[in-house]
């Protein structure tokens, strides 16, 4: 089931597009990364689909129906640093919010302890480090118990410990079967905590995919034989074959997921051909990141 879809959706300031004609579909359940450089529109998608920005043309569905204010209370969201009263202790600043939100009082202890912050629950924000400040600002957005949480830039500005934190934290709120939309510039963040990913540059959706290769729809081979020409023409003929790049001194061929190496091999031989090197390559994100970018470079 998808959470949430875009259709086209557009968003342009005088003569300069900030969204184009964007269609994205984030399935329930799964880590969703939006990557792109600033100004890529990563901000500008997430405040239209919360309705903070009014597209220009286009739209957006959640949970498949048109959007409303009773389904908006089902996305939680954070766009900008952590807002509170700095005099205020973490409990007081959630009341607050609670009663924003309409929310009970009772859901405060919970979601300070799922933060890590119940032991300073009386200490005034302003004494609170960066990484703190976030973490309260992830559990106000939890108070109404969101099915769908947005966060923007979430280790923006953090120390190494604090993005560390905040990275844990997510992958923990996700493990509840919660989806997470995350828009971020760095590729370390969306591969250590995203599952799903699309990449905007200028308001264009350039690739959309899984982070990890292994979930993809097809493996990747890397072969070395002593006739590599022969090799070639004999992997093409292959069950499963899609296709490949000739190397230095070995070949690399895309075949669809449910081809083993062995079965390869086993080809290989049968035409006579013996693999000196046979190898599954795992991309990298960066790896996959770069092909894509310089394919639309």
């Amino acid at each position: 089931m998808n959470v949430l879809e875009t259709h086209n959706l557009h968003k342009t300031y005088g003569r300069i597009t900030a969204v184009n004609q964007l269609n994205l579909n984030v399935k329930a359940g799964t880590v969703f990364g939006l990557l792109g450089p600033n100004g890529s529109g990563k901000t500008t998608t997430l405040g239209m689909i919360l309705g903070v920005t009014t597209p220009s043309s286009g739209g957006f569905s959640w949970f498949g129906k048109t959007p409303t204010h009773h389904q908006r209370k089902k996305v939680g969201a954070i766009l900008e640093k952590p807002n509170f009263y700095p005099t205020f202790s973490a409990y007081k600043n959630l009341v607050l919010a609670c009663k924003i939100k309409e929310v009970s009082s009772d859901r405060i202890h919970p979601v300070l302890e799922q933060v890590g912050l119940l032991d300073r629950k009386d200490d005034p924000f302003k004494t609170y480090s960066l990484g703190m400040k976030q973490r309260l600002a992830i559990g106000s957005a939890m108070l109404a118990n969101p099915d769908v949480l947005i966060f923007d830039e979430p280790t923006n500005g953090l120390d190494p410990k604090g993005i560390a934190e905040i990275r844990q934290l997510i992958l923990d709120i996700a493990e509840t079967g919660k989806t997470i939309i995350l828009a971020s510039h760095l590729l370390d963040e969306v591969q250590k905590v995203c599952s799903d990913f699309a990449i905007l540059r200028k308001g264009h959706l350039l690739h959309t995919g899984k982070v990890n290769p292994e979930q993809e729809e097809y493996i990747i081979l890397e072969i070395g034989a002593e006739d590599l020409g022969s090799a070639l023409e004999s992997v093409q003929r292959a069950p499963g074959y899609i296709s490949h790049k000739i190397l230095r001194d070995k070949l690399e061929v895309t075949f669809e997921t449910h081809i083993r190496p062995a079965d390869v091999n086993r080809h290989l031989a049968e035409s006579g051909i013996y693999a000196g090197h046979l190898n599954t390559i795992k991309k990298t994100l960066e790896q996959q990141f770069m092909e894509i970018v310089t394919n639309y470079a």
